[in-house]
């Protein structure tokens, strides 16, 4: 997993240089990792977009993107005990029925699509000043979040073990693009995508970003994009 971070980020970092057609942005995002057996886990990430045009008209493009986002779950604050199972994983269990519930402990997030997208009317492409654009698209995501999977011992009391766990599958997204400013240097953008899973038991993906779109320097200093 280590390696394929490393490999998306290097990629990202050097494929702006070559063309004016990449354009990148900076944010937030936060992910659902959803189970119907174990229930649902917040986590939240800095994440860092960028995205290619392929195809340009005065209204509309078609891009290939990649939205990283990387971070983790918190902790909440609940009685327990752990034990180490017999593969020297340590377990996590409530010590009151009443606590029977999912439990968040501190655990990673990365999140890694790659995405092809039809973006309309603003921020579409680099000519286009429109104030508001769209976007829809979709494609193939890699994600290794956090999960609680319940257990019963032997004696019929409930425990948790607290773990992470890989996925991946198709991805859908969409989401709008608002311009900042008169001159319109940077955008704001809002996405929204679902994730389903084709890892058996493994978890489905809710996300939502909210991206500040870094405008161009040098002689491009007046356009502005994003992924």
């Amino acid at each position: 997993m280590k390696k394929i971070v490393l490999l998306a980020i290097a990629c990202m970092a050097g494929l702006p240089v070559f063309s004016q057609r990449f354009v990148h942005g900076i944010g937030f995002s936060t992910f659902i990792d959803h189970t119907s057996r174990y229930g649902s886990i917040a986590s939240f990430g800095l994440s860092y977009a960028i995205r290619y045009n392929v195809m340009e008209t005065d209204k509309m493009t078609v891009s290939v993107g990649i939205p990283l986002s990387v971070g983790g779950s918190g902790e909440s604050d609940t009685n327990m005990e752990s034990y180490y199972d017999a593969e020297g994983n340590i377990v996590y269990y409530y010590t009151r029925d009443e606590d029977d519930g999912p439990r968040t402990k501190p655990r990673g997030m990365v999140d890694i699509p790659l995405i092809i997208n039809l973006n309309f009317a603003g921020f579409s492409s680099l000519d286009n000043k429109n104030s508001v654009g769209l976007f829809v698209g979709g494609g193939l995501a890699y994600h290794y979040g956090p999960v609680n999977v319940k257990y019963k011992d032997r004696n019929g009391g409930s425990f948790t073990d607290s773990t992470t766990q890989h996925a991946v599958g198709p991805i859908g997204n969409l989401g709008m693009r608002i311009g900042l400013g008169k001159k319109k240097n940077g955008a704001i953008e809002i996405r929204g995508s679902y994730m389903k899973s084709l890892t058996k038991r493994q978890p489905d993906i809710y996300g939502i970003s909210l991206l500040y779109i870094l405008p161009k320097t040098g002689k491009y200093a007046n356009s502005y994009g994003l992924y």
